[in-house]
């Protein structure tokens, strides 16, 4: 009884504090407008909150236009002897030679902050990866489209992004985007209309470099610490990997293997082998030697349950059994080493824990907001219709429900009941916002994902007490799978 009055006084005031967060939020998935900056929060907006320290995308004003790389910034590391000592092993009359420079390079990497992130030898890795793709994609910064112009890279069952007619979708620019897909998604997050006008990539060098980092940001970068095999499965395992194309593997892992010693800094593991020539899955992610099924026992999972009292809907709405099943949907979860994957996993189940009672909860206690964020046009709110939090990880807002139906299968805007009525569903969408907003920070430690999952309510001093318990779970839930918590715990 005392925790569901402590749970009844925490959603009263958290939906307080929500109704005074600013109007110029629009999304907590960072798809802003081109003129304006995804804090560290996850919110859309101008001024030093938005722009300034922790500022994700959009024209950051503290970065400094060349990132951060953990302590030596991607400025310092892409010198111009680098860069150009690229384009110089490219013929001379490559189109490349004169579009792609290294003040466009860092011009781009200015929107993306997060690139070449985390500890200098983590960030040096991360750059030498994606130059070595770009490397093997454009010959060495030679090519701006594609030689074969024959295929249109039309997907017709893509609804979300409908191919233009007479538009060609075929590779263009540092990383060679393809796809209508890729294009449209591209266009909408960096601010051109890729669908009508795919050309752009080849002939605005801004945007060029800026998709690469895009497409890089979206696909790659959450599985760089997996090693450079996991990156090459990314860019385009389904040709290269799994034995297809041994010698183009080989080629990529020469570039990146070439460009760590010119970074100082070792290569690390899994250079071809693990995620490029075994595709995974199986239970729900590989934990590296210890698949997520073998973590989370049923004596973790019930024992989680078992401190929620007799009459909670959760109790019987959320089992084991759904939650490995929707694992299956994302098999990303729990990856990396097993460490890391046991790390993971326990962030998922703190915030899990914390955000439904132990399991007890599977709606909101407080109805009353309708969390309508009507100024996003992407994902409208419907006549009558309330976003407030269901499921494993209270999922709120319309443009999550609305992404999260999109990306799973459910009508999220019509019915977002679906998410408290649908258990299988219901640990989909807990899984989808996590893999889509948290578990590329994961390395950075669990205060990060704390920032991730409700830092704008509780982090930098907002409620310490509140932050104290996701930590008091998480180290908990270390200790019970056998590994530490690492560092930066709070947020």
């Amino acid at each position: 009884m005392a925790l569901k009055n402590d749970l009844l006084i925490t959603f009263f005031l958290l939906g307080i504090v929500a109704l005074a967060i600013p109007r110029n939020v629009v999304s907590q998935n960072c798809n802003c407008a081109p003129n304006l900056c995804c804090s560290q929060f996850g919110f859309c907006g101008t001024g030093d909150q938005y722009c300034g320290k922790g500022c994700r995308a959009g024209p950051c004003t503290s970065s400094g236009g060349s990132g951060s790389g953990g302590g030596s910034s991607v400025a310092n590391i892409v010198t111009a002897e680098f860069f150009d000592g690229i384009k110089n092993q490219a013929g001379g009359d490559c189109a490349g030679k004169s579009f792609y420079t290294r003040d466009g390079f860092l011009n781009a990497v200015s929107s993306f902050p997060e690139f070449g992130s985390g500890s200098a030898d983590n960030s040096k890795r991360e750059i030498a990866a994606f130059f070595a793709h770009v490397t093997h994609e454009t010959g060495h910064l030679c090519f701006v489209e594609e030689i074969d112009k024959s295929n249109a890279y039309c997907d017709k069952g893509n609804t979300q992004y409908p191919c233009a007619p007479g538009k060609f979708y075929y590779g263009r620019g540092p990383l060679q985007l393809t796809w209508n897909y890729n294009y449209g998604a591209a266009g909408k997050a960096i601010g051109f209309d890729g669908l009508n006008s795919p050309e752009t990539v080849a002939k605005d060098p801004a945007i060029s470099f800026k998709t690469a980092l895009w497409f890089w940001m979206t696909n790659v970068h959450s599985v760089v610490n997996q090693g450079f095999g996991a990156t090459i499965q990314k860019v385009n395992g389904a040709l290269e990997c799994n034995g297809k194309q041994p010698q183009l593997v080989q080629t990529r892992i020469g570039y990146y293997t070439d460009y760590c010693k010119k970074f100082g800094v070792s290569p690390g593991e899994n250079l071809s082998s693990g995620p490029c020539t075994s595709s995974g899955g199986g239970s729900g992610g590989s934990g590296s030697g210890g698949s997520v099924a073998n973590i989370v026992t049923a004596e973790f999972f019930d024992g989680i349950k078992n401190q929620a009292g007799g009459d909670c809907v959760g109790k019987s709405f959320y089992t084991r059994d759904g939650f490995l099943n929707a694992v299956s949907s994302f098999p990303e979860f729990g990856s990396g080493s097993a460490d890391n994957s046991k790390r993971e996993i326990a962030a998922f189940f703190a915030h899990v824990t914390h955000e439904t009672g132990h399991l007890c909860f599977v709606e909101e206690i407080d109805k009353s907001n309708a969390y309508c964020d009507q100024g996003n046009t992407q994902y409208p709110c419907a006549p009558g219709k309330s976003y407030y939090g269901r499921g494993p990880i209270q999922l709120t807002w319309n443009y999550n429900y609305g992404a999260a139906g999109q990306a799973i299968g459910f009508d999220g805007l019509n019915s977002p009941e679906t998410v408290a009525n649908d258990a299988a569903i219901s640990f989909k969408t807990a899984l989808w916002f996590w893999m889509t907003n948290v578990h590329s920070v994961v390395n950075q430690g669990f205060g990060a994902t704390i920032q991730k999952v409700n830092g704008a309510l509780e982090c930098n001093g907002r409620q310490p007490q509140t932050v104290q318990t996701r930590i008091g779970y998480y180290t908990d839930y270390c200790q019970k799978f056998g590994v530490s918590p690492g560092e930066n715990l709070s947020c």
